[in-house]
């Protein structure tokens, strides 16, 4: 759990970091933009509500996020993350492996992967995903 905290900490500075792109000039670069802030708003309260246990509601709203932008490998993530507290385990496992589908390289997802199959008595599985982890912290 004190892993999870962390690993959504490090989103949240990514996130509230200024992660939207800037777009000048037409109608249709000022609705990117719009989308690109939205996504991040329902990821920041995401994160907000599942740090208060709410993991129903915080699914929810990764989920909004995620149809703004749906290859958003953290979203899947952190959706991951809240579905196994709320007890979805299957559906969890899916957006956990999806997060490291898109993100290959993503060492937090393959973390919390690993976690969650270690929790549900993959062993093998969860050990192949921690070295992933630990090969892309490097």
């Amino acid at each position: 759990m004190k892993r999870w905290l962390v690993g959504m900490a490090v989103i949240m500075c990514l996130v509230a970091g200024g992660t939207t792109l800037m777009f000048a000039g037409s109608p249709a670069d000022t609705v990117k933009a719009a989308n690109l802030r939205a996504a991040q708003d329902y990821l920041k309260s995401g994160l907000i509500l599942a740090g208060e246990g709410r993991d129903e509601e915080a699914a929810k709203s990764f989920r909004s996020a995620l149809g703004i932008r749906p290859d958003w490998a953290e979203a899947h993530s952190l959706l991951g993350s809240s579905l196994a507290r709320a007890g979805k385990n299957t559906e969890a496992e899916a957006e956990l492996r999806k997060a490291v589908t898109l993100k290959p390289d993503y060492a937090e997802g393959w973390n919390f992967l690993g976690e969650f199959l270690k929790e549900h008595g993959k062993e093998k599985e969860a050990q192949d995903a921690f070295r992933k982890a630990q090969q892309y912290s490097r």
